[in-house]
């Protein structure tokens, strides 16, 4: 268990007033006759309706800390990334989660768990406060927002957590059982917990409607039916909850309803809440790079987790996304990438990359001659000085992810991966809408300047999900409930069965007394 009862110790302390911090940073003295700094505050100051977009503000703030940080290292534990081999990737902890093998106290778990487990309490006690505090009355004429507004942000956020919790997280001593405690509860299993998001789904689509917000409803349905999708198509040992075909219906109906096509939802970052991608698995520093394929490309340590498909050439079970790319180089708008040097630098970039890394673009015409100078033989090779500005000396040793950078916003859910969800749930035998499965795949592959295909079926819809929802935390969840995605890791490393989910460390279960 986290310490969550300091409300305002990390999101709004660190996430919203830094804003402020950065606004006056410049100024020379501060006036003394000012209101109480925030971070300082007693919990019963926030029970004035008028800090209520305050709250609110801070609790998305935190949604952002969360997000990056749970979904870069569920894409380390899944055959998206792997742990570096440049001089970059120095973190253990990291090396840990690509082998499967994690530890009780490995920090960047602990860490990420920590910040989920502070974004769900900040969204739950902004409902307690609604409902408990006398003071708290949405009607008063200093309320800076309204009760629908407040409990639309309560419930959907509370909601988002508890996925985030079935989805990525699970049992200390199990690593192939889903699920979490809340405060200082009993395991709860996974199905159970997506039952807890789907109630406060519902109860978020009632504020979303009584606002009259078509956009905030179609977002909640979207949200809604990945939630029961994920529920109704993992092999859960534990009974109750939401999960099977009454899940899958579920999800058809919520995704009829769901995002339209140039529709999102996007979790923001700026300089104050950075995208952990950028520092994690990006250009900032690189401790997860691309999976590219080769047993040659693994630690020591990690490569004796890895499933290898051929022997002789050192191929693995897990694909290869540089592979993808230089068989059809368009894939670069879906698969955007990096290359980085034997020093961890990052040297150039190909494909879609965000705004702040257009300055390392390299044409794509030049991508297939870096991809032949580049040997996937565990040494840095020399690029080729025909290229860009490269010069004698630079290198290259693998490939990072080239869609995130600090700044660069996140989809929580975009139309593309709803489009996804309803053709899945097509293919399935749900109806999902007036569109056929191949109608939803083909405008999924337009949005990124690809072909039309002929036909589809689910083999297909999970390698379209694994390129349209590449580094997104998507390909974890896919691992473990589609049957046309192998699990890349080993069952076993020396007696210890390796981990599907990120299990929850000492921090979260020692303080606890019912686990």
């Amino acid at each position: 268990m986290s310490s969550y009862t300091t409300l305002l110790k990390r999101p709004l302390a660190l996430g919203i007033l830094l804003v402020f911090a950065g606004t006056f940073a410049a100024c020379d003295s501060f006036v003394s006759n000012v209101d109480q700094p925030k971070d300082a505050a007693g919990d019963e100051q926030f029970n004035d309706p008028a800090e209520a977009e305050y709250l609110i503000t801070g609790i998305r703030a935190q949604w952002a800390d969360s997000h990056s940080g749970v979904t870069d290292l569920a894409d380390g534990l899944s055959d998206e990334f792997r742990f570096g081999i440049n001089s970059n990737a120095t973190f253990p902890t990291f090396e840990q989660i690509d082998a499967g093998i994690i530890r009780d106290d490995n920090n960047s778990v602990t860490t990420a768990l920590a910040d989920l487990q502070e974004y769900r309490y900040l969204a739950d006690d902004l409902l307690r406060r609604l409902e408990e505090s006398n003071g708290f009355d949405p009607d008063a004429p200093a309320a800076s927002a309204s009760e629908a507004e407040i409990r639309y942000a309560a419930n959907v956020h509370g909601a988002n957590a508890r996925y985030y919790l079935a989805t990525y997280f699970g049992h200390p001593d199990d690593p192939r059982r889903g699920g979490a405690t809340i405060d200082t509860s009993a395991f709860i299993p996974s199905p159970e917990l997506y039952q807890r998001a789907e109630d406060k789904y519902a109860n978020a689509l009632e504020q979303a409607e009584a606002m009259g917000d078509g956009l905030l409803q179609r977002r909640v349905q979207s949200v809604r039916a990945r939630n029961a999708l994920y529920a109704g198509t993992h092999d859960f040992e534990a009974t109750g909850g939401l999960q099977g075909p009454e899940a899958l219906q579920a999800a058809a109906e919520y995704a009829r309803e769901g995002l339209q096509e140039g529709e999102s939802w996007d979790v923001a970052y700026d300089l104050n809440t950075v995208n952990d991608y950028h520092n994690q698995a990006g250009a900032g520093r690189l401790q997860l790079a691309v999976q590219d394929g080769n047993k040659a490309q693994l630690t020591e340590g990690v490569s004796e987790s890895y499933r290898v498909a051929d022997e002789s050439t050192g191929e693995l079970v897990a694909r290869s996304h540089v592979e993808t790319v230089a068989n059809n180089p368009q894939e670069l708008n879906r698969i955007p990438l990096t290359i980085i040097g034997s020093r961890g630098a990052t040297r150039g970039g190909f494909g879609a990359l965000p705004t702040n890394l257009t300055g390392i673009s390299i044409d794509e015409d030049e991508f297939s001659t870096v991809v032949d100078a580049w040997q996937a033989n565990g040494e840095a090779d020399a690029l080729p000085t025909s290229v860009a500005d490269f010069e004698d000396g630079d290198t290259i040793i693998e490939w990072g992810q080239g869609k995130w950078e600090e700044r660069t916003d996140m989809p929580f859910i975009s139309w593309q991966e709803l489009f996804l969800i309803r053709a899945e749930l097509e293919l399935r035998g749900y109806d999902a809408g007036s569109e056929t499965a191949l109608e939803l795949v083909n405008a999924v592959r337009g949005s990124y300047g690809l072909s039309d295909l002929s036909s589809v079926d689910l083999e297909r819809i999970a390698v379209e999900r694994d390129r349209t929802l590449f580094a997104t935390g998507s390909r974890l969840p896919d691992q473990r409930r589609m049957k046309a995605v192998e699990w890349h890791l080993k069952d076993q490393v020396n007696g210890q069965k390796t981990a599907q989910w990120l299990q929850l460390t000492q921090d979260e279960t020692g303080p606890n007394p019912n686990l």
